[in-house]
């Protein structure tokens, strides 16, 4: 009997995408980021959720992968190019993004809410689209 796969996001981690210049990209299995990399690690309220889609359009698979975050403090992603690793419960990590183009839309909303039991956080809504989608960490 094997054990389920605990998919959970825990913690979410950003770094400049130019930063990920000498990594390698395995089509259909991973990535290898070829030693450590500097991640800033964004403090999260709860789980993160990430949902990952696929479709069909003139013969090539396009990956769309949006990650929502609900972060306890302020960030601002500026004009900067990022990437997210992903960490999950089960201790599996991901990477959303790459070093060249397309990159990650990474957009954030503050939220003031009108009832005192409803979080005060800022979310952070990251979308990516390519023909890689997220990519498995293999190192």
């Amino acid at each position: 009997m094997s054990l389920p796969v605990l998919n959970h996001i825990t913690k979410v981690e950003c770094i400049d995408s130019f930063r990920l210049k000498d990594c390698k990209v395995i089509n259909g299995v991973g990535i290898l980021l070829n030693g450590w990399r500097d991640f800033t690690t964004l403090p999260s309220v709860g789980l993160s959720s990430c949902i990952a889609s696929t479709k069909v359009s003139k013969k090539n698979t396009l990956y769309n992968v949006k990650l929502t975050a609900n972060l306890r403090s302020r960030f601002e992603p500026g004009n900067r190019h990022l990437c997210y690793r992903l960490t999950t419960a089960s201790g599996g990590q991901f990477l959303l993004g790459t070093y060249s183009k397309p990159y990650v839309i990474s957009n954030i909303s503050e939220v003031f809410p009108d009832v005192v039991t409803d979080k005060s956080v800022t979310t952070l809504t990251a979308e990516y689209s390519n023909t890689f989608g997220l990519l498995a960490i293999l190192d």
